[in-house]
């Protein structure tokens, strides 16, 4: 009997050991989630923000182009008119 106590005392022991472990791992696997959430969201952030920027610059350049286009149809348009 006295075998058999001690084996069950150091199989207690190793499953104490192994639930420590596995509390450590899920505490830092949890930290890691709130990383990967944290660094995801400030991705998505700067992402939002530089489209936001390239779509303010393609808007600027669209109105630069109309209007050149404008000012050449309208410089056309008189010189044909005076032309004649």
């Amino acid at each position: 009997m006295d075998a058999f106590a001690v084996r069950m005392a150091r199989l207690e022991g190793a499953y104490e050991q192994i639930d420590k472990r596995l509390g450590s791992l899920e505490g830092r696997m949890a930290s890691l989630e709130r990383k990967v959430d944290e660094g995801f969201a400030r991705l998505r952030q700067d992402l939002t923000q530089a489209i936001d920027r390239v779509g303010q610059k393609l808007d600027a350049t669209f109105r630069w182009v109309i209007g050149i286009v404008l000012v050449n149809s309208i410089t056309l348009m008189l010189a044909i008119f005076l032309r004649r």
